[in-house]
């Protein structure tokens, strides 16, 4: 017999002794406590948590600018080191569904949870759709081991589902890694704005309403060293001012703001040649938030 077809009489067998009840260590909730909870609305960061009696809890996460995942937060020697297949198996009130596999994991024994792809993520959501009951499955080589099983149930879990859906519907398409440094760059001896430039200042005025945490907007202007160095101070500055006069008009609260020109002093790249000239005509924003580095407790 080969390999492969070793895998899949192993995994035939997995999914038969899980719909049968052979695992020793089996938790999952029931009808009495089947909890789904949604975190508040927000602009930022959807989550939908499940909580599995005795074994630990399963998080469902978007962050905005992001696509959906999973994490599996299991309690201390729930799991062992090694396998857990990813199952979504079909629950009593459904005979004759068909089990549904749906990968596996390498679990490591630390106190990181078990973070789940991507596309895995949305076949586990896709099964709980369907009323199956997606589960970690795990069998030991040592025979004295408990096999292990750990069930999400669709048990009330639509409601909350829709409520998760509504969050997301609300999201915005960037979190603050990927908005926190915005470079803008400027035609030679120009200051104008493109309406490039104006949608990604208008969505910076959005993030920055949304995310309360933000506290500092930087704005800084340079030039290339074309020309006198007092004129290239002045161009910095218009070019500065642009950017923060726009800001401004798009509601963005002037104190917050922080506008600074620097002329030619701070090149990034070479005057030398024309590309490198083209990259020192440029305003940088960055955001700074109140807690950059969040204490641990």
């Amino acid at each position: 017999m080969n390999r492969l077809k070793q895998l899949a009489l192993t995994f035939s067998c997995l999914l038969i002794m899980a719909s049968h009840g052979a695992y020793a260590s089996s938790w999952q909730a029931g009808y009495e406590n089947a909890l789904w909870q949604t975190s508040p609305p927000s602009q930022l960061n959807c989550e939908l948590t499940h909580y599995i009696p005795n074994f630990g809890e399963a998080r469902f996460i978007h962050r905005a600018g992001e696509t959906v995942r999973m994490e599996i937060q299991p309690f201390r020697h729930a799991l062992r080191g090694g396998i857990v297949k990813l199952v979504a198996l079909a629950p009593q009130w459904m005979p004759g569904a068909n089990a549904q596999a749906l990968g596996e994991y390498n679990f490591q024994k630390t106190d990181l949870p078990i973070r789940i792809t991507t596309p895995q993520t949305e076949l586990i959501l896709e099964s709980l759709r369907q009323g199956l009951m997606p589960s970690m499955l795990q069998e030991d080589k040592d025979s004295r081991i408990a096999h292990r099983k750990a069930s999400l149930t669709p048990i009330n879990f639509h409601p909350a589902f829709a409520d998760f859906q509504l969050c997301q519907a609300k999201l915005l398409p960037v979190n603050y890694d990927q908005i926190r440094d915005i470079l803008i760059t400027f035609h030679l001896g120009g200051a104008q704005l493109t309406q490039a430039d104006r949608d990604q200042l208008d969505l910076l005025v959005r993030y920055t309403y949304a995310d309360p945490e933000v506290v500092l907007v930087m704005v800084d202007g340079h030039s290339d060293s074309t020309g006198i160095r007092r004129d290239n101070r002045e161009l910095s500055s218009k070019r500065a001012n642009a950017v923060t006069d726009y800001l401004v008009a798009r509601g963005m609260p002037q104190e917050i703001i922080q506008s600074q020109y620097h002329g030619q002093r701070y090149p990034v790249a070479s005057n030398r040649t024309s590309e490198g000239r083209s990259k020192n005509r440029r305003v940088t924003i960055k955001l700074e938030r109140e807690l950059e580095i969040k204490p641990i407790f």
